[in-house]
């Protein structure tokens, strides 16, 4: 008789952990290379620089916040497009909130006006069965014309305060860098002296890690560390999706994220001002598909599309050499798609992007106003390619009735 072996599951964990360990450092590794590469090719050294890659992470903080807190309400069930306007209502509570309390009362009034918002869609979706999608885009409209309406009622004709923005917060969170890298707690910054030294390569990754842990609000450090938190509620907790009261927790969490998100745009630019949330909150929406609705994904499409943003804000060359990168990566997924026999279907999207955004890059001249559209284009484009390897949450969109309680 042949004996039967069972490995287990304490070693396949550890196994299946080695391998996902070995796949993003290749993928660190592949992105650095190529960031190289693209610097050099498109003459962009500013993709490689410490103020890219500290903008990077500013602007990555927000979209994550707003992700993880869709991932909670989709995993329950509930579609959450009404995560701009709950974003908004963070803005204008921040506003609001900080006015009086300074930069941590902003945060809270940020948490407040998101949860606001969220218990009406709870009471509205869970309660009274209106469908998710609707009372989604209602939430959008009304907080973008309550926010103008309070803030016409409350701060205008206050000093520094109008229709369409708050008075200023005075003061800012702390901000911490590194000891011994980046200059934290009166340390040497070594790093800065290599970035400006221009030796190849080293520079380059002496800017980007720079860049990634100088200067970095503890409010950017708290946003950031709600993604392992996620992982760790999701995956070890028993939160589940059977009781009632727990789609409730699960809405109300994802709109106290999203407003927090809001309170974090509020502390940037020092108050609330009026369409300062600009279509963040879709984007929000778009990182958690591309992500898979899974915390990992989600912080890699934040990443992406915070770069994005930063490059936006820089020179048109350095817009250049991202579509340049994206496009290589878009090649290379492509190229594993085929590798791993998932059909043409799946790779032909990120070959056919990666032709045509390395020709951007490389061929076609740019008008270098299309560097502000950056996070909107990078949005559609890796939509499209992830598209075909999506699997969203069973329940997702469905109503569960309350039970009667006399049973």
């Amino acid at each position: 008789m042949s004996a039967v072996t069972t490995v287990p599951a304490a070693s396949r964990s550890a196994d299946a952990r080695r391998v996902r360990a070995r796949t993003v450092l290749s993928w660190v590794l592949l992105g650095f290379g190529l960031i190289l590469i693209a610097s050099w090719v498109c003459d962009a050294p500013g993709i490689a620089s410490s103020s890219t890659w500290g903008s990077a992470l500013r602007l990555t903080v927000p979209i994550a916040v707003v992700a993880i807190g869709a991932l909670y309400s989709e995993r329950a069930g509930v579609i959450n497009v009404g995560l701009e306007g709950m974003r908004i209502g963070g803005t204008w509570g921040a506003g609001l909130f900080g006015w009086f309390g300074g930069p941590w009362m902003a945060l809270v009034g940020g948490v407040i006006g998101g949860l606001v918002l969220g218990l009406l869609m709870a009471v509205l979706c869970l309660e009274l069965g209106l469908n998710q999608l609707v009372v989604g885009v209602a939430i959008n409209v009304l907080a973008a014309a309550l926010a103008r309406f309070l803030s016409d009622i409350v701060f205008n004709g206050i000093d520094g305060g109008s229709v369409a923005r708050s008075p200023r917060i005075e003061g800012n969170v702390p901000r911490v860098s590194l000891p011994f890298l980046s200059g934290g707690f009166g340390t040497p910054d070594p790093l800065r002296d290599l970035e400006a030294s221009g030796i190849p390569v080293l520079s380059q990754f002496a800017g980007i890690v720079g860049g990634l842990t100088r200067d970095v609000s503890l409010a950017a450090i708290i946003g950031l560390a709600l993604i392992p938190l996620t992982a760790l509620i999701l995956w070890r907790t028993r939160f589940g999706l059977h009781v009632h009261r727990t789609r409730y927790l699960a809405v109300l969490v994802g709109s106290g994220m999203a407003g927090f998100a809001g309170g974090y745009l509020v502390l940037i630019s020092q108050g609330y001002v009026e369409n300062q949330v600009a279509g963040r909150g879709f984007i929000g929406l778009a990182t958690l598909i591309f992500g898979n609705w899974m915390p990992g994904g989600v912080f890699a499409g934040s990443a992406l599309f915070g770069f994005s943003d930063a490059v936006g804000l820089g020179r048109p060359e350095t817009f250049t050499a991202m579509l340049f990168v994206l496009g290589a990566v878009f090649l290379v997924l492509g190229g594993l798609r085929l590798r791993r026999g998932l059909g043409v279907r799946a790779a032909v999207p990120s070959l056919v992007l990666g032709v045509v955004l390395l020709a951007a890059a490389l061929v076609i001249p740019l008008p270098s106003a299309l560097a502000t559209a950056a996070p909107y284009l990078v949005t559609l484009a890796v939509l499209v390619v992830a598209g075909t390897r999506m699997r969203p949450p069973r329940a997702l969109g469905r109503f569960f009735p309350r039970r009667n309680s006399s049973r």
